[in-house]
């Protein structure tokens, strides 16, 4: 099987992916750099997509990581600005952007099995688009609301115990709704906010491929004991759950994705479907399984070759922080969880 990844040139992840795709095939997996300063030639027409003289059509899969999906939108002008100036920067990474996409979507229209498909990239984009999907197809979610009126948001929160939020776009982990937040960030002014009832306990990381969960995690909030610790994260069993989380992952129109839920009466409730997963920052032991995985799953091995981790100990984010600078991230980074 002839593999290929897009990738931004900042990527975490790329590298890792590649060295287990070529580890356990035997062949090149070549990586195309798709950043607006790579310095690539490119050639896309009506017989195919040609990047540094590599014809990209003729790949089984194409994996795209680090592509950050938009719905373009002109800025607003400012009168007093001058056009050519102030926004040239934005024209031309409009033009990339939109040549990029159309690259993608050509190679979909073409047959190459895309990892993950365009219309699944737009869940990055707009979280409540993806909840209302998932709600649509009778998932459990939480309850939820996209709001900046602020009775309507009062009484959402008079009618929960414990609220989160997060923006509706983007990367964003949810984090505490506390009457700051809400006074701060809910104004007619401003972008609505998406909020979301919390069960109280800590949320679930699951790593799905297809129809497997490739690695489930348990991911504490920083705390404070004999020293200030940030996240750390550990296994957890994900079986009863497995095939609800892969089959809301395909719900999305996704091959790949990291799913955000918590266990209740025996079903996931979902919080977010990340359909461009960032895993460098995982510790290198659960970094090296899910390359190792996630590599079997797209070269179609039927049985894995890797021990499980099977591993209760919990293991430390890494930090370049020494101890005595943590006082001032823990007390930053902790102030952003909800409570487990």
């Amino acid at each position: 099987m002839k593999i290929g990844v897009l990738a931004q040139s900042a990527s975490k992840e790329s590298a890792g992916l590649v060295s287990s795709i070529e580890k356990i095939s035997g062949c090149a997996c070549p990586v195309f750099d798709i950043s607006d300063s790579s310095g690539a030639t490119v050639q896309l027409d009506q017989t195919g997509v040609v990047w540094n003289g590599s014809h990209l059509q003729e790949f089984d899969k194409l994996v795209i990581l680090g592509f950050e999906y938009q719905d373009p939108l002109i800025p607003r002008a400012v009168v007093s600005a001058d056009w050519s100036i102030w926004q040239i920067d934005y024209v031309v990474d409009q033009q990339y952007y939109s040549f990029i996409s159309s690259v993608l979507r050509d190679l979909e229209r073409r047959g190459v099995c895309m990892v993950n498909k365009w219309d699944s990239l737009k869940y990055n984009f707009s979280k409540a688009l993806l909840l209302s999907r998932l709600q649509e197809s009778g998932f459990l979610l939480p309850q939820w609301l996209c709001s900046n009126e602020m009775s309507v948001v009062e009484k959402f929160c008079a009618d929960e115990k414990q609220v989160i939020w997060r923006p509706n776009n983007g990367r964003a982990a949810w984090q505490l709704f506390l009457d700051k937040q809400r006074l701060y960030c809910v104004d007619p002014s401003k972008a609505p906010v998406l909020i979301a009832s919390h069960p109280g306990f800590q949320l679930q990381r699951a790593f799905v491929c297809g129809t497997e969960v490739l690695m489930a995690l348990h991911c504490s909030s920083p705390y404070a004991a004999d020293f200030e610790y940030m996240e750390q994260v550990w296994c957890c069993d994900s079986t009863a759950v497995a095939a609800e989380l892969a089959a809301a992952v395909a719900a999305t129109g996704a091959t790949w994705a990291q799913v955000l839920y918590t266990e209740i009466d025996g079903r996931p409730c979902i919080y977010d479907i990340d359909t461009d997963p960032k895993y460098g920052w995982l510790p290198l032991e659960f970094r090296n399984y899910l390359n190792h995985r996630l590599a079997e799953q797209l070269l179609e091995i039927p049985v894995t070759t890797i021990a499980p981790l099977g591993s209760t100990a919990r293991v430390e984010r890494d930090s370049l922080f020494v101890r005595r600078m943590l006082v001032t991230l823990h007390e930053l980074e902790a102030n952003k969880y909800a409570t487990s």
